[in-house]
This record gives C-alpha cells, sequence and structure tokens, in this order.
C-alpha cells in the first residue's frame, strides 16, 4: 500500500513538473477562459433525410454560445413533409426532437472552412393509421446526429453551412408498418447562423 501511494504521488509531481516546463510556467488555456473567440448566434435549420426511399423535410432552428472553434447549444427539429409521402400505409406521420447541439469550427478566419457538429436529443413519433382497424401510434425515442461539411463566411454577421451526417435512433417499440431502421439515415442539413461570432485576439482577425 505505501509502495503504490508513493507512485502516485510521485507520477503526480513528474507530471505536475512537466506541465510546467512544456507551458513554461504559464497557467493552462482552458476553453472558456482564455479563449480567443467569445460570441453567440441563432440559427434557422433544414434538414433533408430519407424515409422509405422517399425524401423527407424536416425544418426548425437552434442557439448557441461560441469559445473559440467551438460552440454549445441547443436545437429543435420538426418534420415537415410526412404526411405527404407516407399515404400509402399511414393516413399522418409527424416526428420532432430537440436537444443539445455542439459544434466545431475552423479556422474560422478564413472565408470557407470546415463545419462539424453533433445533435443529440429526445422527441417523439405520432402516426395515425389510414386503416381504422389499427390503433393510432405514439413513442418517444432518442436521436443522435453527428455531421461534417463546409460553412461560408458571408458577412461578418452571417455564416452558411451545409453537412451531410447520419441520424441514429433508439427507443421506438416495434411496429408492423415500420422499422426503426426507417428513421435512421443519412441527412443533409442547410444552416444559416446569425449573430455575433467574435473575433481572433491575433493576425488573423476576421
Amino acid at each position: 500500500m505505501k509502495k503504490l501511494i508513493f507512485i502516485v504521488l510521485f507520477a503526480c509531481f513528474a507530471s505536475h513538473i512537466f506541465a510546467q516546463r512544456w507551458n513554461g510556467g504559464n497557467n493552462d488555456e482552458t476553453l472558456f477562459s482564455r479563449s480567443r473567440r467569445v460570441g453567440f448566434f441563432v440559427s434557422p435549420i433544414t434538414e433533408f433525410s430519407n424515409f422509405k426511399h422517399d425524401l423527407t423535410t424536416a425544418s426548425g432552428g437552434g442557439i448557441g454560445l461560441v469559445a473559440g472553434d467551438f460552440f454549445i447549444g441547443g436545437y429543435g427539429l420538426g418534420t415537415v413533409d410526412y404526411d405527404r409521402i407516407v399515404n400509402e400505409d399511414f393516413d399522418r406521420l409527424d416526428m420532432g426532437h430537440g436537444g443539445f447541439w455542439l459544434g466545431y469550427v475552423a479556422p474560422q478566419h478564413e472565408v470557407v472552412h470546415f463545419f462539424s457538429s453533433v445533435k443529440a436529443g429526445w422527441g417523439a413519433v405520432d402516426i395515425e393509421f389510414d386503416n381504422n382497424s389499427d390503433p393510432d401510434y405514439e413513442d418517444t425515442f432518442f436521436a443522435l446526429t453527428p455531421e461534417a461539411g463546409i460553412e461560408v463566411n458571408v458577412f461578418r454577421w452571417l455564416r452558411i453551412g451545409g453537412a451531410v451526417g447520419y441520424r441514429f435512433m433508439t427507443g421506438l417499440a416495434e411496429n408492423p408498418s415500420f422499422d426503426t431502421k426507417d428513421f435512421q439515415t443519412m441527412t443533409a442539413s442547410l444552416t444559416f447562423r446569425i449573430g455575433a461570432f467574435g473575433r481572433n485576439h491575433d493576425r488573423w482577425d476576421d
């Protein structure tokens, strides 16, 4: 036991000395305390996906806080045309979800740059069957959608991004008219981020 305590203390001491030398004795930079860029934005979002080989559209929006090359916020999306494409099996199908939105954008000083994000949220599916013998279906789910693409700085206050991703879902109960895999699909999104994005405090100010 004494040997274990000695090893742990020695490791902590050694790592502390190494960190001091590596950083030149300066304090560590953290995401929020010494970020080169701080700002905020609101964002209309349009998402395209696939349901039973038909194109579907969802619309909504998000809001986020910018900290360096990262942002953190929330989002909400709801379908707008499922009722048009699933008339063979359903009279109407509605789906919506919302939750956390995390992203990474770099290098932001470039007109065209990399854009990636992860949406993680909870939602619900509401189905009305055209056959009166079948009860209506309601259930909740969890969705995770990682995506990556490019973003363009149009103005200082406007950025437009396009990305492709994949929506993972879990929690839906089985139903003979559809499968959870019908909702797990590739996505394409168009994002307009409007706000004050801050400035890099170096020669690459934008």
